[in-house]
């Protein structure tokens, strides 16, 4: 990731701590929205919590973005966990279509190609990470 998207994604997520419940929610509306499915993993917990989950995490991955071995290390163990909650490969790009609509609606006018272009670069490269480590190799 160029230095530019990393600033671009720093900054834009500073404006957004502000209302970070409020992406939480936004976040899995739409995931739930757009996949159903996706919504029966996590019947019976509350979902305050789940939000919590979900902003550290990306607080975590945008302080941490200029040191990708560590990244890969948590991103990796954070798929296999998932796998464990049931999340499949499909899940992947629902949860990156609601993340980046979660993020335009966050940001408003803010929200412009170049923002677009990081948010997505980051979102390929952690679902790619995620996918790698939960699809079984054919070695």
């Amino acid at each position: 990731m160029n230095p530019n998207a990393e600033r671009l994604i720093r900054e834009t997520w500073m404006q957004l701590v502000p209302t970070r419940a409020v992406a939480a929610e936004l976040f899995y509306s739409r995931l739930f929205a757009i996949d159903p499915t996706a919504e029966e993993l996590f019947a019976g917990k509350p979902m305050h919590e789940q939000y919590d989950k979900f902003l550290k995490t990306v607080d975590w991955l945008v302080q941490t973005l200029d040191y990708p071995p560590r990244v890969i290390e948590e991103l990796q163990a954070l798929s296999r966990r998932h796998v464990g909650y049931g999340v499949i490969v499909a899940h992947y790009e629902t949860v990156g279509a609601a993340l980046l609509w979660a993020l335009e609606q966050g940001l408003g006018d803010k929200w412009d190609a170049d923002v677009k272009r990081a948010w997505t670069e980051l979102y390929i490269f952690i679902s790619g990470v995620m996918v790698r480590e939960a699809t079984p190799s054919s070695a």
